[in-house]
């Protein structure tokens, strides 16, 4: 399998996005409990890379496989049949990839506690189960919800607890649901990703009997909903700051917003999935990197 090959099935070009998850929990750990990095951290930010990586070769693989015959899609827009790529070489490269993060998972889990296992288990099952199962996550309405909070909240979530673990007191219920709020605007932006995507898809999920979100409400709910979850991530970021769980740097990403909403006008009017979509990746993008930056260049003012 050629490099380039490998690039695509893979989509290593999203691991990235993973990095400013983890560093929202990292900024936020220092935020309110000044902890610095720690080994259990760096392990669990390699951990998460290559389950990344793992979930994106066994997803290409599975849609591959689940494609209706009737379509195009297997022929022309999967990378495994329109390259030719040979299944069995991409199950073992699926195999080496989550082998090493369940192994590195398994070492995470000794350096911290069990605690661990319950968010490991529900980032396994989201995971795995996005694309393959009698009835995959990625065919239900609920897939956009689900994967959002799975990659929105809990990568952030563990890589605050594996940098408090050993601080009393630090990792509370209490913390985790505020936590939550903390992290609303990365979960609503990946929603929003994914909505984005079925909503473009829209025809070709329904050949391949996936009845997603956008399958129930229609396109024009599906687009209301996106703006919707959008300007509720901006109004959000000023009560972030009053209560005191944000630093006031994050409010610089309100420079955003109108860039964001006349970026996103092509997409309002046609939701296709070459020339409107990546409009859609790029600004959601800038939210996801631009919110976890402004939040740990507020340390340097704290």
């Amino acid at each position: 399998m050629r490099f380039k090959h490998f690039w695509e099935l893979a989509e290593v070009y999203t691991a990235p996005l993973n990095i400013f998850l983890i560093i929202l929990g990292a900024a936020y750990a220092h935020f309110q409990f000044d902890v610095g990095l720690n080994l259990p951290f760096l392990v669990y930010t390699l951990t998460i890379l290559l389950f990344h990586v793992a979930v994106n070769i066994f997803n290409n693989y599975m849609d591959y496989q689940n494609a209706s015959e009737d379509h195009q899609y297997k022929q022309q827009t999967n990378i495994i049949g329109r390259e030719g790529l040979s299944l069995t070489l991409v199950r073992r490269y699926f195999i080496v990839f989550m082998g090493l993060s369940s192994l590195l998972g398994l070492l995470l889990i000794q350096m911290t506690s069990l605690w661990l296992v319950f968010p490991g288990v529900i980032g396994f099952y989201v995971g795995l189960f996005y694309s393959a199962g009698p009835r995959p996550l990625n065919s239900l309405p609920i897939a956009e919800t689900v994967t959002a909070l799975a990659s929105g909240y809990f990568v952030p979530l563990v890589a605050l607890y594996v940098l408090t673990f050993a601080t009393t007191g630090a990792f509370t219920a209490r913390i985790s649901l505020q936590f939550l709020v903390i992290c609303l605007p990365l979960v609503l932006m990946m929603f929003n990703n994914l909505l984005a995507n079925n909503t473009c898809d829209l025809a070709e999920d329904i050949v391949n009997k996936r009845k997603t979100l956008v399958y129930y409400i229609g396109k024009k709910r599906a687009v209301r909903l996106l703006k919707v979850s959008l300007v509720f991530s901006f109004l959000l970021l000023p009560q972030l700051v009053i209560v005191g769980w944000a630093p006031w740097t994050v409010l610089l990403l309100e420079l955003l917003f109108p860039i964001a909403m006349r970026t996103l006008r092509p997409y309002f009017l046609l939701q296709d999935k070459k020339e409107t979509f990546p409009l859609v990746l790029k600004t959601m993008s800038l939210v996801m990197i631009g919110y976890p930056c402004l939040f740990l260049l507020g340390l340097l003012f704290s």
